[in-house]
């Protein structure tokens, strides 16, 4: 089987570790929504996430970041009287220093992915939703902050009033993407915020098209009830006007997914859901451990 599985954050990352246990030829589309220059390097979160993920040396009890890094730099640039909200390890700071000096060379975002892949033994392709700057923007009462202001110094505190994707109108899906989306048998919509994690990526124009012409297109919820498993997606959904809930995410979907895996508690969903024109199918959707992650990924892969 091949797939292809457009991620973002620590949700996507349990389902992509299910899929390599599983074996499958996989190809990942992360997130560039809240990239970020910090320390004068070039920082990008969700990349990242699924690269130490898939390569076996992310620190799950975070999230995010590698097992067992220090934070000597950072511990310094705070005593030199630099902010330092933005958690970055020294080995995670190194991988962010290689890939700024890789695109300073003139390499795009896609190549320095795949040579930071590669020496990390990712062993998949993982691939930038696209080469070009996507940020988003929240806006809120205090003005517009970047998603790294918002969720990480702010702590997700202040009101939203909107997002947007600033530069998402100039950006395109790679070649290399749209070559495997054709040669996929399924596209996987990961469990993620459907706002700041796959609403970047698909605000980018040319991927609602090519999801469509996908042989097969399946999400899976990151929701159970009116809550995610994580982080802001309820308040950030409520705050674009989108119903913080599985029936939610299908309306954001509708257009291009043919399933919805959603959690066995909210099967009173599934004939709504079903109108919108997509099939929905109830699983236990909880990953909390690895055992969970081939579960659910089997469950995803099968429907």
């Amino acid at each position: 089987m091949r797939a292809v599985l457009l991620a973002g954050g620590t949700g996507s990352s349990k389902l992509l570790r299910g899929v390599q246990a599983l074996g499958v030829d996989m190809t990942v589309v992360a997130n560039v929504g809240d990239n970020a220059w910090v320390y004068g390097v070039y920082v990008c979160p969700d990349v990242d996430i699924a690269c130490y993920a898939l390569a076996g040396i992310s620190d799950r009890a975070k999230g995010w970041g590698i097992r067992g890094d220090s934070f000597q730099t950072l511990s310094q640039l705070a005593r030199v009287g630099v902010e330092t909200w933005f958690r970055l390890g020294d080995r995670d700071l190194a991988n962010c220093l290689a890939r700024t000096q890789m695109l300073r060379e003139g390499r795009t975002l896609t190549e320095a992915t795949e040579v930071l892949a590669d020496r990390l033994g990712v062993g998949c392709a993982v691939l930038p939703a696209c080469d070009e700057p996507v940020q988003t923007v929240v806006s809120t009462p205090r003005g517009e902050l970047g998603l790294q202001e918002f969720w990480v110094r702010e702590k997700g505190r202040p009101r939203v009033l909107g997002v947007r994707y600033a530069g998402a109108d100039r950006a395109r899906p790679p070649a290399g993407i749209r070559e495997a989306v054709r040669l996929a048998d399924v596209v996987v919509v990961c469990p993620a915020n459907p706002v700041t994690s796959i609403g970047p990526t698909l605000a980018i124009p040319g991927y609602s098209r090519l999801l469509r012409s996908a042989r097969r297109v399946v999400a899976l919820s990151p929701m159970v009830g009116d809550c995610p498993f994580s982080g802001p997606a309820g308040k950030l959904m409520r705050a674009t006007g989108v119903q913080p809930s599985s029936l939610g995410v299908a309306k954001l979907y509708s257009g291009f997914a043919d399933v919805l895996v959603i959690a066995g508690e909210d099967s009173g969903m599934v004939p709504e859901i079903r109108r919108l024109g997509l099939d929905c199918v109830t699983a236990d959707t909880r990953m909390g451990g690895p055992s969970d992650e081939v579960r659910v990924a089997r469950e995803v892969l099968s429907v």
